[in-house]
């Protein structure tokens, strides 16, 4: 027997289907997963059918004002949530025959339909709920029984447990629980100690108890004691004629329950202790010891096996996380036959879904669900067995985010968020996610998030970010052209160019996802060529001196590079370039291999966070078209800043003139540079170019500002794995 559905109508997040969408939510018979991020309406799903279906540990479960659903000031007067078993083994069908549902398809099922009022409290009345379950689809059939009840219960561990605490010895614990309803516990209950053989040792538990407590009450310590209290104190207190006597004793009474609720489950100690000794263990290993010991109960009993676990990965590090995914894997896996068990749970933690089948999840948003199961998705079998293999923790992220960006390489992946950063467009505060999937795992994540069929559309936007592959003709010089095939601009005809950019597109796109692609060639030509010009190149040429000293830069070292480019950039921007010839002029130490596109990106990102290369709304328009319209998709754009806000920081730009002949420009003209750059000269010689005048905060060639930029941090020390991976 598992749970095939639940549905929920005004309960929580969950509204009428009218203002707010009901619950409507199919299982699978294994294990399922709820992802998604906070305030999602997961715990919702949960607390549903814990109120249906109640729990093993007998806890009251109650509905109170809050659980029904508001929207604005209106709260709904009634709930209603039903859950639907199916599967029913022939004896469980006989235990509850009366209240069965024969289905169309002549299988029967058992609907258990929950309905609730709220009354407000008026002025001789306090509130309450009223709350009835009835069985058969609308609760049309009769009201749920005692049978139904015992059969139907589920186990729930809740998202902050102390495992520690439940498994301690204590009136109604939760071992007790679990011992009391294990198949092996039959017949325990029998006293089977003889007085009058009193060292014979007795096989059940109740007759081990009594032969404890017997040889116990018979030592001398105990009887001495116990001879002390009666005689010398307890006696006094009797009156004439009366007697008081007392009696030490493991277990007052000697019954199954009260021995049960005096056992303790605990781990053992360290190899280097000894296991007698008491030595408490940590709260990741209590916790799986926990989900271990229910997992026994649950596959044992005739009852249903339904495991609710919220956030399973509490207290436990990523390894440990894993080991606990494989353990439910493996008890809710078909081949376990009659002891599979249905396993729901929730959780937050990349690394535990990581490990898991993206087929077995279910994303909630904004309290709709929507499975990611086959045929839910426009994912094919090959991206299933794909992303099964790839998928790991830091793109498993992806099933948290308010947005996700997916890009094919690690350049992308460290640039494109600090730009964004200082747009005002913070992925961090939009919730947004980046994915680096790889040069070949594009378009099989693409499609995790598009659904298949009829149904809203998941509303979680999502950019695949992508190079054109088109090489443009000013990099002819550098770029060799191909023994067969295309590879120029000058190979494509316009509408031949058009149609290889939307191919890329239509092989991704659907519902919330597009696919921006590079308007010219990739991500770095495409920002020398639109506005970033300066920063690419001061990037590049720290990447390039990284590159020649194996990626060991000192700071007196990038201090020097960033001198130098200085003066290069100065050269290259009075040379009369067009845009493309500098931009063609910037990127060809990357597409030479003389500087890694990584670590490039890295130095990218620290100069563009000086906020010395524009910021806000001028640096967005300085971004070539397609990453300005990736993260309009994602982010909103900042609110303006009214007039005398926006000014009150703003320094006057500073007019420099370049005359025509040779000449230098003193520094004293120019920003003051940082100490770190003692080693510029103090004055910066200067190309012969038609005289102009040049706004130090506007911008040449499409440049957002031209400040000098800062020190930046060594790729080494900060980028990790990120070196080593090339253009």
């Amino acid at each position: 027997m598992y749970l095939k559905h639940i549905r929920a109508r005004n309960y929580r997040a969950f509204g009428d289907g009218t203002t707010a969408p009901e619950l409507n939510w199919e299982l699978n018979p294994g294990l399922n997963i709820l992802v998604g991020e906070n305030d999602a309406g997961k715990t919702g799903i949960v607390d549903a059918i814990r109120q249906v279906l109640l729990t093993t540990s007998y806890e009251p479960v109650r509905l109170f004002e809050q659980d029904f659903h508001i929207e604005g000031k209106s709260r709904a007067q009634t709930l209603g949530i039903e859950a639907t078993l199916c599967g029913l083994s022939p004896d469980q069908e006989a235990s509850v025959l009366e209240w069965l549902t024969l289905g169309a398809d002549g299988t029967c099922s058992l609907i258990l339909h929950l309905e609730a009022r709220y009354h407000p409290p008026q002025a001789t009345k306090r509130a309450r709920v009223d709350t009835v379950v009835r069985t058969g689809a609308a609760g049309t059939g009769p009201e749920v029984g005692y049978a139904v009840r015992e059969l139907v219960r589920a186990t729930y561990l809740r998202p902050l447990r102390d495992a520690e605490a439940e498994l301690r010895p204590g009136r109604q614990s939760r071992l007790s629980q679990i011992l009391g309803a294990h198949n092996d516990i039959a017949g325990q209950e029998m006293n089977d100690f003889d007085k009058a053989s009193p060292k014979d040792v007795p096989e059940r538990l109740v007759g081990l108890m009594a032969f404890a407590q017997h040889h116990l009450g018979e030592h001398e310590v105990v009887k001495g004691v116990e001879k002390d209290i009666n005689d010398n104190y307890l006696g006094q207190f009797a009156f004439s004629g009366e007697e008081l006597q007392s009696r030490i004793r493991i277990a007052p009474d000697l019954s199954l329950t009260p021995i049960l609720e005096r056992f303790e489950l605990s781990l053992l100690p360290g190899a280097h202790i000894h296991p007698d000794e008491r030595c408490p263990r940590g709260l990741g290993y209590n916790n799986a010891l926990f989900m271990a010991t229910e997992l026994v109960l649950l596959r044992g009993g005739e009852e249903l096996a339904l495991l609710l676990v919220e956030e399973p990965e509490a207290h436990l590090h990523p390894q440990l996380q894993e080991r606990v995914m494989d353990l439910l894997k493996e008890h809710s896996n078909k081949e376990q036959a009659e002891k599979r068990v249905q396993v729901i749970m929730t959780t937050h933690s990349p690394s535990l879904v990581s490990t898991a089948r993206i087929e077995d999840m279910t994303l909630v948003h904004k309290a709709q669900t929507f499975p990611l199961a086959a045929g839910k998705t426009k994912l094919n079998r090959a991206d299933y067995s794909f992303l099964r293999r790839f998928i790991d923790a830091t793109k498993a992220n992806l099933f948290f985010a308010r947005g996700v960006m997916m890009v094919e390489g690690p350049a992308e992946a460290i640039l494109v968020p600090a730009i964004s950063e200082m747009c005002g467009r913070s992925f961090s505060k939009h919730g947004v996610s980046m994915v680096n999937v790889g040069h070949t795992g594009l378009y099989h994540y693409a499609r995790i998030l598009q659904r298949e069929g009829t149904g809203p559309e998941i509303p979680i936007p999502v950019v695949c970010l992508t190079d054109r592959d088109i090489v443009p003709d000013v990099a002819k010089t550098y770029v060799a052209k191909p023994a067969k095939g295309k590879r120029f601009d000058s190979d494509y005809s316009a509408p031949e160019m058009a149609a290889a950019v939307q191919r890329k597109k239509e092989r991704a796109e659907g519902g919330k996802t597009i696919v921006c692609v590079s308007d010219r060639w990739t991500l770095e030509f495409d920002l020398a060529l639109h506005g970033c010009a300066k920063l690419m190149h001061m990037a590049i040429s720290l990447a390039a001196k990284a590159k020649s000293r194996d990626e060991r830069l000192e700071e007196a070292d990038e201090t020097a590079t960033l001198a130098e480019a200085e003066l290069s950039w100065t050269s290259l921007e009075g040379a009369g370039y067009t845009k493309e010839e500098l931009a063609a002029i910037i990127y060809k130490p990357l597409q030479k291999k003389d500087a890694s596109k990584a670590i490039t990106a890295q130095y990218a990102a620290h100069l563009v966070c000086t906020g010395k290369y524009g910021t806000g709304e001028d640096l967005f328009k300085a971004l070539p078209p397609y990453l300005q319209a990736a993260l309009s998709h994602l982010t909103i754009a900042p609110a303006a800043k009214s007039g005398a806000t926006a000014s009150a920081g703003a320094t006057a730009p500073t007019a420099l003139t370049e005359p025509g002949p040779a000449t230098s420009v003193p520094s004293s003209t120019l920003t003051p540079l940082p100490a770190a750059f003692a080693t510029v000269p103090p004055t910066i010689p200067t190309v012969t170019t038609p005289q102009r005048t040049v706004v130090a905060s506007g911008q040449t060639h499409g440049q957002a500002g031209t400040a000098p930029a800062a020190p930046v941090v060594p790729p080494s020390a900060s980028m990790g794995g990120a070196q080593g991976n090339g253009a």
